[in-house]
């Protein structure tokens, strides 16, 4: 006869278990913000990829744009300096010079109007 003693679980059935905590400390991780500094890393990790000057001018209107639509400081301080763009401009997939918006010649009157930068 067999004596067992207790019940046993399987081994799938705790592999599975585990699976689905280490998802549900993802998922929590990632709606918490917890994420914002492994994401940070894996950018870092595969470093700044260049854009081009177009880009890098209609990311600056929208900055203009979102700042005359809704008036929060944030679009200002990125169109007035905080956000640099590093640009490829002889399309070579290399960074060739960092600027600001108001170095690509970008103006904004809906913050020119406000004092300016």
């Amino acid at each position: 006869m067999n004596n067992k003693k207790g019940q046993s679980l399987s081994m799938n059935t705790i592999i599975i278990a585990i699976l689905a905590i280490l998802a549900l400390v993802i998922i929590a991780a990632f709606f918490t913000g917890g994420m914002t500094n492994i994401v940070g890393k894996i950018k870092s990790m595969y470093g700044a990829q260049p854009i081009d000057t177009q880009q890098a001018i209609a990311e600056c209107n929208g900055f203009c744009s979102n700042y005359e639509l809704i008036g929060l400081e944030d679009y200002k301080d990125n169109f007035c300096g905080e956000k640099t763009y590093e640009l490829d401009t002889d399309f070579d997939g290399k960074i060739d010079v960092t600027k600001t918006c108001s170095q690509l010649g970008v103006t904004c009157s809906a913050i020119t109007n406000e004092g300016g930068c």
